[in-house]
């Protein structure tokens, strides 16, 4: 999410419009382009089904299904909001995760010794929590195949989880010695640099992972939320969208800065494309109330506060700021309804009591 440093971004003039005019273009093409990309990948799918159907004992078909599987979980988490935002909970019970579980079971009784099967264990137990085990099937894994570049990096990923930094950038190391061009490995080597504050090192390995995949959306979106120029941190945010239409952090990134530079209208446009793929964004909800206030259309603002409030009915902003609405359209006993309720909430709170003593 947009930081504090972020919110105090001067404006950008012609050259921001000059952007988003440019995206909305592309738009169209964006979306041909992922609806090519799910196409290929279902038919992936199909196929894979097909080979199982047609014999029940082929292994190496059930350890691909598993990677598919993996592979849409691990697309839905870089699509999601990070950890801790406080914004509830996409719809996302990670049931790819349980199928893919399920085929490399499958596999590892048909093929106790593929070094990649268990590979495949090991990140599907990490995506579930399960650090033991993760360790575990990729300890294994590295003693069937210590040549296998994707076992150094999962146990680099492994150990950055269990905050392990020396560790994770042993692995990692490793894995960038046998594959240089390993995107993803300078992608976990910046987020291991950022847990040890270095900004600078993780920046540089962003670059680098983007380098060796363009399409590597995860790096421009670490890069975007950590960008403190405002034009650059809009292209990076929306290198993320052409490469992930619909990207839900990527879209309220950008939403963010177009909101806190005064382009409303492009603001909101990001905001409903991300309330599309999750429909209950505390966040952007609230933001596009705000914006609905700020233009003085109050009664349109109830609605949309309404809809936050739903979401939480503790939710003091938004009750505080429908009070806000009601007492600016001359509705009292509605404002007053609302900040008593405030007060009811946190006892005391300022902005209450001094929206009660105006209706005095």
């Amino acid at each position: 999410m947009v930081n504090s440093e972020q919110r105090c971004w001067i404006g950008l003039g012609m050259a921001i419009l000059l952007s988003v005019a440019a995206c909305r273009s592309n738009q169209s093409g964006e979306e041909s382009s992922e609806n090519k990309e799910v196409n290929q990948s279902v038919g992936k799918l199909q196929e894979l089904n097909r080979r199982i159907a047609m014999n029940s004992n082929d292994a190496t078909a059930y350890g691909e299904r598993a990677d598919w599987w993996l592979t849409q979980d691990r697309e839905n988490v870089w699509g999601s909001p990070k950890e801790g935002a406080e914004m509830g909970s996409p719809d996302e019970p990670r049931e790819a995760l349980q199928k893919a579980l399920q085929d490399i079971k499958s596999a590892l009784l048909l093929d106790t010794s593929n070094a990649l099967f268990y590979c495949i264990l090991g990140e599907i137990y990490t995506r579930l929590g399960l650090v033991s085990e993760a360790d575990d099937a990729l300890r294994v894994s590295m003693a069937r195949n210590p040549e296998l570049v994707r076992v150094y990096l999962r146990r680099g990923e492994l150990a950055l989880i269990n905050r392990q930094h020396g560790v994770a950038f042993k692995y990692l190391n490793e894995a960038l010695g046998r594959d240089k061009r390993l995107a993803e490995g300078y992608l976990l080597k910046g987020l291991t640099h950022l847990e040890l504050k270095d900004t600078a090192s993780a920046r540089s390995s962003w670059l680098t992972a983007i380098e060796q995949d363009p399409n590597l959306y995860a790096a421009y979106l670490e890069l975007g939320l950590r960008e403190k120029d405002p034009l650059t941190a809009h292209r990076y945010f929306s290198n993320v969208l052409q490469l992930k239409p619909g990207h839900i952090e990527a879209s309220y990134a950008r939403g963010m800065l177009l909101q806190e530079q005064g382009y409303t209208d492009s603001a909101r446009q990001d905001y409903r494309n991300l309330l599309q793929n999750w429909p209950q964004h505390r966040d952007a909800l609230f933001n596009m109330a705000y914006m609905t206030m700020i233009d003085k259309n109050f009664e349109e603002a109830v609605k949309e506060y309404d809809k936050v409030i739903a979401l939480n009915s503790a939710d003091l902003p938004a009750i505080l700021n429908r009070g806000l609405c009601y007492e600016m359209m001359g509705k009292v006993q509605e404002a007053s309804a609302d900040y008593r309720e405030c007060l009811r909430l946190r006892k005391g709170y300022p902005q209450a009591l001094q929206g009660i003593n105006r209706l005095k």
